[in-house]
């Protein structure tokens, strides 16, 4: 028969361990949340020194917090829509008021005029402004013409004196 050593094995040891682990994790515990409730009441006892000290120098107490309003994205606009709608002639001017476009900046208007150039769905009309490529250009005026000029005024037109030739003789006489 085998004997049995009389030393201690290892589970008996880890036994051991796992106990003395577990109360050290406990304590470590209990520490972090005293460490954390100590910090917060720190903090109070900072902001307070803060409030005492801006008192002392005069300096004005902050208000209330303003609540910001998150800025209020505008609404998509259809471009082809507001292309139809426009009369074929137009300025920009024209395009601004457009009830669709809702006050954007005229830059952004001179972008969507050069897209809509590049597109060839626009092109400069000569009267000015802008004109739809179907739209045709408006028919350049002739010139007036001159009015005549009434005959009273006129000078009576002379005539330039014309050299009288002289009169022929007749072959055999000579003067």
């Amino acid at each position: 028969m085998a004997r049995r050593s009389r030393g201690k094995n290892l589970a008996d040891l880890e036994g051991k361990l796992g106990i003395i682990r577990r109360e050290v994790l406990k304590v470590l515990r209990s520490l972090k949340r005293e460490i954390a409730r100590r910090e917060e009441e720190l903090g109070g006892l900072k902001a307070e020194y803060a409030k005492g000290e801006d008192l002392v120098r005069g300096r004005k107490q902050p208000g209330p917090a303003r609540v910001r309003r998150r800025a209020r994205r505008s609404r998509q606009i259809n471009w082809k829509e507001v292309f139809r709608s426009l009369p074929a002639r137009f300025t920009l001017k024209t395009l601004a008021r457009h009830p669709l476009v809702g006050g954007r900046p005229k830059g952004h208007l001179y972008a969507i005029l050069s897209r809509w150039k590049k597109e060839g769905l626009l092109a400069r009309d000569p009267a000015g402004g802008y004109r739809k490529a179907t739209a045709q250009p408006k028919p350049k005026r002739r010139p007036r013409r001159a009015k005549p000029v009434p005959a009273r005024r006129l000078a009576p037109a002379r005539k330039p004196a014309r050299a009288q030739k002289p009169a022929q003789q007749p072959e055999g006489q000579s003067a």
